[in-house]
C-alpha cells in the first residue's frame, strides 16, 4: 500500500528519471526535464518533511510512471541506501 515518503526520498527519484530543480515558487518546488519531454512541471511542497500520496500519484501521473513501478523503484533506492550505509566504517 502506498504511504507518504520523504521530500528526500521524492528528491532522489527524480534525480534518478533526469530531472532537475528549476526553481521554488512560494512553498513549492518545481522540476522539470531540460529536453521539455513532460506535458507540465513535476511540483511539491519541498518544506515538508514528506510528500502526500496525492502529490506523489498527480506527479506520477504526469511523468507516465505507474504506481507498481514506483514503488518498486523507491524500494531499490531504499536498498542501495542501506548498502552505502554499511560500507561507511564507523
Amino acid at each position: 500500500m502506498m504511504k507518504p515518503i520523504p521530500v528526500a526520498k521524492f528528491k532522489k527519484f527524480l534525480k534518478s528519471h533526469n530531472l532537475e530543480f528549476q526553481r521554488t515558487k512560494g512553498d513549492h518546488e518545481i522540476w522539470d526535464c531540460n529536453d521539455n519531454s513532460l506535458m507540465r512541471p513535476v511540483t511539491f511542497i519541498g518544506k515538508e518533511k514528506e510528500v502526500p500520496i496525492l502529490h506523489i500519484k498527480t506527479n506520477l501521473k504526469t511523468m507516465g510512471i505507474s504506481i507498481k513501478d514506483f514503488e518498486q523503484e523507491i524500494q531499490n533506492l531504499s536498498l542501495v541506501d542501506e548498502i552505502k550505509q554499511a560500507s561507511i566504517p564507523e
